[in-house]
């Protein structure tokens, strides 16, 4: 009897856009190389502000990296940590996949532990099911630094010819502490251990964000069919081609509702209110309780056209209409606002039960609700082979946020030159924003404030080419963006300002890959420059990564090289602490500092395990007497380190 025939993996993905709900396939990555550098940090940006530990609130120093993808003021600075339905990938597989990670710092007393976990599979062609969670938990070298998050998302498709849903409940916790900084950078060339280095303050900041998400739909299509062969093995073992009948259903319009839910909530919280680090304390010397919630529920009814469907001109588009509910928590007056209370992220439960009433207690605390109702469409081209494109927009017709609006237009074209394939994209974006309602109103136990800011407006430019040959890959992105009425923090007084007027911001982002058959080459230079110091840039940002690569007794793939980051010295924002809010100072400059790290990574082909060595800031150890190493003023980054790690893919 001829043995069974093992099913061939293969593995489709995609995510859902938050705004037309349209489905766009995205690449899974299987591939080893840079393993120990794709860090939650380095993923987010090849350069960031953060407080130096590897859980940390972040913003890219690139400017064009800092896209919004929460509507919550203080939940920005959280967004590489936090999987918002957008963010979820469905899959569909044809065996069962999946993958676990572990890496780890060596660090005695300073330790890391990262944990990944995903599973996924198909009950039938049509259903698939899939989890994943994400742990990591940093102690950091400094003193009030330790930081940690769990995230992660539950999923279920079904894909069927003309039904389809998708649904997914995403849930995100982020805890650290906060040091406010050390107090002398003198002290990190000193005698003294990176723990024993005096700090501000001793606070804690956590953060929260559950999103439920469902999107349906019914597909009207004309089902196709055609004749193929197809080999089979008979029952002697032997393999033959038969003619089978094929069909196909090709989608003309559907029908689609999506129903959002997300719940975000950011804490502040000191035992000690009074220590000499903020000006001010309006309501508890005593202790700081802080915090803020954004409930938001959307429901989007959309009908699209697909490209099938206009045969003439070879586009589809689609129309939507999209209904926005938020609630926030507010109190009603300035003493109401002390009554917010500590939160213990790891019992999850409220520290002082016998007030637990106080901060549900209608007579201090209201609900502010706001409605908004938007209306948008899109044209798009996705298939063909050279040319592809999609334009829409958005506007708030009635609510809080009315006559906000969106327009954007994304043209690619795709050109064969010789053997290789020339790639060019232009990008134009133009609207407003209605300014979030805790930029307007704020109580807290340091700051408080009431605005009445002008909505900020932005024209943003964007163009890209690549031509990627065999031996050299390059690829520049240059961008431009005039912003009108911009608002930022300020470190002088830690409270939301406008600037009046325009400010541009241009950036040249270039890369350019070499590549041999053993050694590779990869360098990343980001210029950029900005009309005004509310939005302080460094002028270059640099990566480079030299490696060797290559196959050992055809069973197993070695990397083995070395990186660098740098950027050169500029006023780079602060964290304040109580306020979660990086903050524009005109007072210190950072930069003109290498940061480089060692690597030896892995891959072994029959079983699908990846594992690396990483020495990160391995130049500490020859420069321990150059103190700026500093990831953002008064924030050094951590010292040396010595990573380990692995990924083992399952498909089966």
């Amino acid at each position: 009897m001829a043995a069974e025939k093992q099913p061939k993996t293969r593995i489709r993905t995609w995510q859902i856009d938050g705004l037309t709900t349209l489905a766009d396939t995205v690449p899974i990555d299987t591939s080893y190389l840079n393993l120990p550098l794709k860090t939650r940090l380095n993923t987010f940006s090849i350069s960031n502000v953060w407080n130096g530990n590897t859980v940390s609130p972040i913003q890219s120093r690139l400017w064009f990296k800092n896209e919004k993808k929460v509507d919550d003021l203080f939940g920005l600075q959280y967004q590489p940590y936090t999987i918002t339905p957008q963010d979820v990938r469905f899959y569909n597989t044809t065996t069962p996949y999946s993958r676990i990670g572990y890496d780890r710092g060596f660090v005695s007393g300073h330790e890391e532990h990262e944990i990944n976990f995903l599973f996924t599979g198909n009950l039938n062609k049509a259903v698939n099911l899939g989890l994943e969670i994400n742990y990591e938990k940093a102690y950091g070298h400094y003193l009030n630094q330790e930081g940690k998050y769990v995230n992660g998302a539950i999923w279920g498709s079904y894909d069927g010819p003309k039904y389809f849903l998708h649904a997914s409940l995403s849930f995100n916790t982020l805890s650290n502490f906060e040091n406010g900084g050390i107090k002398d950078v003198a002290d990190l060339s000193s005698s003294l251990s990176s723990s024993d280095i005096p700090v501000y303050i001793q606070g804690m900041s956590g953060y929260k964000y559950i999103a439920g998400f469902l999107n349906h739909g019914y597909t009207i299509n004309v089902q196709k069919s055609h004749h193929d062969s197809i080999e089979s093995i008979n029952g002697f073992g032997e393999k033959e081609m038969k003619d089978t009948i094929i069909y196909d259903y090709i989608p003309l319009i559907s029908f689609s509702h999506t129903f959002e839910t997300t719940n975000s909530v950011h804490r502040y919280i000191e035992q000690q209110a009074k220590q000499n680090y903020f000006e001010q304390v309006y309501y508890s010397p005593t202790a700081t309780h802080d915090s803020s919630n954004v409930l938001t529920i959307r429901n989007t009814l959309a009908v699209t056209f697909e490209e099938e469907f206009n045969k003439l001109l070879h586009f589809g588009f689609s129309v939507y209409a999209r209904n926005e509910v938020q609630r926030l928590i507010i109190p009603k007056t300035d003493t109401a606002a002390v009554y917010w209370l500590p939160f213990d992220n790891d019992r999850n439960v409220m520290l002082d039960k016998t007030n637990a009433s106080r901060m549900f207690n209608t007579s201090l605390f209201q609900n502010q609700w706001m409605n908004n109702t938007f209306v948008g469409g899109t044209i798009y081209k996705k298939t063909g082979k050279y040319i592809f494109y999609d334009a829409g927009g958005e506007i708030c017709l009635l609510g809080y946020k009315l006559g906000q609006f969106h327009v954007k237009g994304r043209i690619n074209a795709v050109i064969p030159i010789g053997k290789n394939t020339m790639d060019i994209e232009a990008d134009v974006r133009f609207g407003n924003e209605a300014v979030h309602y805790y930029l307007q109103h704020y109580r807290s136990n340091h700051f408080k404030w009431d605005n009445d800011f002008s909505r900020p407006m932005s024209l943003t430019i964007k163009g890209a080419i690549k031509y990627p040959t065999k031996w050299v890959k390059p690829a520049v992105n240059i961008g431009f963006e005039n912003r009108t009425n911009h608002i930022y923090f300020d470190a002088t007084d830690g409270l939301p300002h406008q600037k009046d007027g325009n400010i541009q911001i241009f950036s040249a982002d270039v890369q350019c890959d070499l590549t041999t058959p053993w050694i590779n080459l990869e360098n990343h230079v980001v210029y950029q420059v900005s009309s005004a110091k509310e939005i302080p840039l460094p002028m270059l940002t640099l990566y480079h990564n030299l490696y060797y690569h290559g196959t050992w007794f055809k069973a197993l793939d070695a990397q083995i090289g070395a990186d660098m980051r740098f950027f050169t010295k500029y006023h780079a924002p602060i964290l304040n602490p109580a306020i979660g809010q990086f903050c524009v100072q005109n007072e210190v400059n950072i930069g003109n500092y290498p940061v480089m790290s060692v690597y030896a990574n892995f891959y072994v082909r029959l079983l699908h395990l990846k594992f690396f060595v990483q020495y990160t800031h391995l130049n500490h150890l020859f420069m321990r007497q150059n103190t700026n190493y500093l990831a953002m003023p008064s924030y050094p980054m951590n010292r040396d380190v010595l990573r380990a790690g692995l990924t083992w893919h399952f498909y089966n």
